[in-house]
């Protein structure tokens, strides 16, 4: 005989925000939120662990609500920034259904939840009417698979009057030799009328240059971050993991011969135990050979830069209080590197310069386009042979091949070098058949 399914109140938990009596007054003053707590160990090493509670805006109280049980059941191994963005989306979609829409919704247990609230959700947060700015196909489609996978987990721990199983699909992926599972997408949501924005992946090199000579001008405190990413691939969060202790190199005849960063582990870099970012994929990452002339001259220049400031973490990446900056922060101050490149290439009216202002222009512009740039380079570095992808998913900390082969295929570099590859083919045929002709 099948046991019945476990409620929330059967835990220990409560359904409901407030009690029955004058329900849409009592919930003006609520909030879902997201709290995490950070143990760092002796080691420096850190543990993250992250709720969701309900928070009385007037007296400050805040409770633990049962919801931080998903992160319990779903994500106990995942990292932090993997955490962080299951909460917000979490939070934002509590928040909107239980105490935003109520008057419309009229939903005071978790239990009468329906597909519908999760479609008018995302359509929202689609436009720009949760979360402030219009989202992309593929942040909106992000947000769809942590909503469905918070749908099966209340389904799986609560009786829920309107999902069934017929509802969630089982599906199988392969990672890292291993078959994991995860349900397919239950929304339907994107808007036939409704153009997403797009994300800016292709660097023209002259670009590049404008970035570093703004930082040279304004932030020549991110100058290395910037070449971190464009001659190292790595990730926004990582930049911010560098320190004096996981950097090695060696030189010969005062030339840099390696350059190496070591990020297998993730160590506390902030007194106050915030965290800066996160570590993809634990790993060393090499500088490309190919830059370390150029990395060297901003390496150094960074170095003198920082010369003198104590910072006991040995945190290289540093704010105007001499602790290790966040990624966050890095963000901001990239977004307005790109304002002022853009400013400056506008201004000059020639062709080229105004069509490489255009481009930034037409999409969003953010660190994560520098990893595109270090691709870019990769894929082209030799011009008689296409890369491989598991030769991009080195220098890239690719976990999987998948992204490399994204990346090899968005690249409209690819389509003129097969087509070259083709000519050639066809110019050997012809001459083949010529040569029987004779």
């Amino acid at each position: 005989m099948r046991e019945p399914r476990k409620t929330i109140n059967q835990k220990g938990y409560k359904l409901r925000v407030v009690k029955e009596d004058n329900w849409g007054e009592k919930i003006k003053n609520l909030r879902f939120e997201w709290k995490r707590l950070t143990i760092i160990e002796d080691e420096g090493m850190e543990r993250h662990f992250m709720f969701i509670v309900l928070a009385n805006q007037n007296n400050k109280k805040i409770k633990v609500s049962g919801y931080s049980s998903y992160f319990f059941h779903e994500l106990i191994s995942n990292r932090i920034e993997t955490l962080e963005y299951h909460a917000k989306i979490i939070v934002r979609f509590l928040n909107f259904v239980m105490l935003e829409q109520y008057e419309n919704f009229q939903m005071k247990d978790i239990t009468e939840l329906e597909k519908e609230h999760g479609n008018l959700f995302l359509r929202e947060y689609m436009q720009g009417r949760i979360g402030n700015k219009k989202k992309t196909k593929e942040t909106v489609d992000k947000a769809a698979r942590t909503l469905t996978r918070f749908y099966h987990h209340l389904f799986k721990q609560l009786d829920m009057k309107f999902l069934t199983s017929n509802d969630f699909v089982l599906k199988t992926y392969v990672k890292q030799n291993t078959v994991e599972y995860y349900v397919d997408n239950i929304f339907k949501y994107f808007e036939t009328m409704y153009i997403p924005p797009q994300r800016i992946k292709h660097l023209p090199s002259e670009v590049f240059q404008e970035i570093l000579d703004v930082c040279d001008d304004y932030y020549p405190h991110l100058k290395l971050a910037i070449c971190l990413q464009a001659f190292g691939g790595l990730r926004r969060g990582e930049v911010c993991n560098v320190s004096r202790f996981n950097t090695n190199y060696s030189s010969f005849v005062n030339e840099l011969g390696w350059f190496t960063i070591d990020l297998r582990f993730k160590v506390q870099l902030r007194m106050d135990g915030k965290h800066v970012g996160g570590i993809k994929k634990p790993r060393i990452q090499p500088i490309h050979p190919v830059f370390l002339n150029v990395f060297q001259t901003v390496w150094e220049d960074h170095m003198k830069l920082i010369k003198g400031i104590d910072n006991p973490l040995g945190a290289i990446f540093l704010n105007r209080n001499n602790e290790a900056m966040l990624d966050s922060s890095y963000e901001e101050f990239f977004k307005k590197i790109i304002k002022i490149v853009i400013e400056r290439l506008s201004s000059r009216g020639d062709f080229k310069s105004t069509s490489q202002a255009k481009l930034l222009m037409s999409g969003r512009v953010g660190t994560h386009v520098l990893r595109h740039f270090f691709t870019q380079f990769l894929g082209r570095l030799d011009k008689d042979k296409l890369k491989s992808p598991v030769e991009l998913a080195y220098w890239r900390g690719d976990s999987s091949l998948d992204s490399a082969i994204r990346y090899i295929s968005s690249d409209p570099i690819i389509d003129e070098r097969i087509l070259e590859i083709q000519k050639s083919v066809f110019s050997e045929i012809r001459a083949t058949k010529g040569g029987r002709r004779n």
